[in-house]
């Protein structure tokens, strides 16, 4: 009987022993994640944002900037004004040939020409003329008047020497007794401008009132001659060409360049040695 009790007595000690044992042995499970109280973390607020960067209120901006004024010596250009044309190259002649006023006065009072005396021009990049007279008609032996067309603007000399050409060369040359010559047409004279009017080119004889151009000769009967026509009649045109040659030092014609294709010009440009250019093709 008591050793009945002991065993059980035993039994139950041990069976505490036992439970406080495994007790012992089993941790106690950390809490969940979920369970977990969040940290409390404190984010550090910016810095204020300086004055100078703070954005400017409506009432204090500034009024935009404008470009300076333009200078008064520069004034906007006008719409559709040409481009300015580049100044010409003065050049001058090789010898220059002083204007006479009184052979001038001479040409004029010889009734060989119908010409008026004009006021001297004097224009830029050195164009000009000190004694020209507009030339209106050259008068020939039989007192017939030749008109000039439109009267061009030259040098004394040159008118002088131009009307001679005319009078006793070209007029003789190509009239056959059955019509007679009644005004040469197409005539230039002084201009201020380059050669062949190329832009910077060198100073034409046209700017000094020393050369002509010379385009049609005008019967009474209508019909034309056409000084630069390469059909014309042979041995009139070499007529003209060899008077023209040996009265200028410059003649210019078809065969020359493009800008002498229409019409014949001369001039008394001085050279060194008394130097010619002569180009006129006849065929």
């Amino acid at each position: 009987m008591r050793a009945r009790v002991k065993r059980r007595v035993w039994t139950g000690a041990s069976a505490l022993m036992l439970a406080a044992s495994a007790t012992a042995e089993i941790p106690t499970p950390p809490p969940r994640p979920d369970d977990m109280p969040s940290p409390v973390v404190e984010t550090p607020l910016p810095p204020p944002r300086p004055d100078e960067l703070q954005p400017p209120s409506s009432e204090a901006s500034p009024a935009p900037a404008f470009p300076p004024s333009r200078p008064q010596d520069l004034p906007p250009p006008q719409a559709g004004s040409p481009p300015a044309e580049p100044p010409i190259a003065a050049s001058p002649p090789l010898n220059e040939r002083p204007e006479d006023p009184a052979a001038c006065d001479a040409l004029l009072a010889g009734g060989t020409v119908a010409a008026t005396r004009i006021a001297p021009i004097s224009d830029q990049n050195g164009c000009g003329v000190s004694a020209p007279v507009s030339l209106e008609a050259v008068i020939l032996a039989d007192k017939r008047r030749v008109d000039i067309e439109p009267h061009p603007v030259l040098r004394c000399d040159l008118a002088a020497e131009a009307s001679r050409w005319i009078a006793q060369d070209v007029i003789p040359a190509i009239e056959d007794g059955k019509s007679r010559v009644a005004r040469i047409s197409g005539v230039g004279g002084y201009e201020c401008r380059a050669r062949n009017r190329e832009p910077g080119g060198h100073l034409s004889e046209h700017a000094r009132g020393d050369a002509m151009d010379v385009t049609t000769i005008v019967f009474a009967d209508g019909h034309v001659f056409t000084l630069a026509s390469r059909s014309n009649d042979l041995t009139a045109a070499k007529s003209l060409r060899d008077s023209a040659c040996a009265r200028f030092s410059t003649v210019l014609g078809p065969g020359a360049d493009a800008a002498h294709e229409s019409h014949v010009h001369v001039d008394l440009e001085p050279r060194r040695n008394g130097g010619k250019i002569c180009q006129w093709d006849l065929r």
